[in-house]
């Protein structure tokens, strides 16, 4: 009996050290399922995490194209929407990048879900699916770049055209300025006229007229004479000569029904051109004398 006791002591003793063994691995293999279900978890939280960061994304690359579609479009782009344009293609190229450094983080957790033997076909598909979005987004912010090129080329030639026109403009300007002053040179010209008022004894004195015919009864302009003592006067707004002499005559020659000599007490009180056109027909000088 006293043989007995120590043997089953010791049996209970292994019985009790095999059990706590078994206990400590059970607890040991929870503690790693539970680091392997949370390492899986956090995979899958950031795969969600990163698929609504792509999407986000990708509706904002499609709101800054709708703008470009409609700028491009707009046949009265000016210089500021291409530049607003090209604002928008940069900006759609960080979200492309990022959606790319996105999508690569994506694979590698795939790779990580399928070295746990976690079935991965619909997040491989959807990968590629994305891949393919951002590709077709890739070429299609080229073919804008493209578009863009030809807008600013296009519109440096128009600026160009502009600025040429600007100087033929500017230079027909000046032309036209110096046309009109030349036209208005001309009309002063041609309607300047000269006239003068003396006895006849001064303006012969003067040698501004001169007798002549048999018995130097007429008298005549001395065409040769100087202008420079007689009054000068635009004929559109002249239309009298202040006379107030007796025994007055008109020595240059001027249509009769064209002027008027406007009498008084027997004085030629002054002269009245009565049609400016007709009474400067024949001579653009006006002398008037008396005795």
């Amino acid at each position: 009996m006293k043989k007995i006791i120590p043997i089953l002591l010791a049996a209970v003793a292994l019985t009790c050290c095999v059990s706590r063994k078994s206990a400590d691995k059970l607890a040991n293999d929870r503690d790693s399922l539970s680091v392997v279900v949370a390492e899986k978890d956090s995979i899958i939280n950031d795969i969600f995490f990163s698929l609504n960061q792509i999407s986000e994304n990708l509706a904002a690359i499609k709101a800054r194209e709708n703008i470009m579609n409609a700028s491009v479009d707009n046949d009265e782009i000016r210089k500021q929407s291409t530049v607003q344009i090209n604002e928008d293609i940069q900006a759609i190229d960080e979200l492309l990048q990022h959606n790319r450094a996105t999508i690569a983080r994506l694979q590698r957790s795939a790779a990580e879900l399928k070295k746990a033997r976690i079935r991965i076909t619909d997040l491989e598909k959807l990968i590629k699916e994305l891949n393919g979005q951002v590709e077709a987004r890739d070429r299609q912010i080229e073919e804008f770049k493209e578009r863009l090129r030809g807008m600013d080329i296009q519109i440096e030639q128009m600026n160009t055209d502009i600025a040429s026109l600007g100087n033929t403009v500017s230079s027909l300007a000046g032309d036209k300025s110096r046309l009109e002053e030349e036209v208005k040179e001309s009309a002063d010209r041609l309607h300047k006229a000269y006239y003068i008022v003396g006895s006849q004894k001064e303006l012969l004195s003067k040698e501004i007229i001169y007798k002549s015919g048999f018995i130097g009864r007429t008298l005549r302009v001395n065409e040769n004479h100087s202008l420079d003592t007689f009054t000068q006067v635009d004929i559109r707004g002249f239309d009298q000569v202040i006379v107030g002499k007796k025994d007055v005559s008109i020595v240059t020659t001027h249509p009769a029904e064209s002027y008027e000599l406007v009498m008084g007490d027997g004085i030629c009180l002054s002269l009245v051109i009565k049609d400016q056109s007709k009474f400067w027909e024949y001579s653009k000088v006006l002398v008037v004398t008396y005795k």
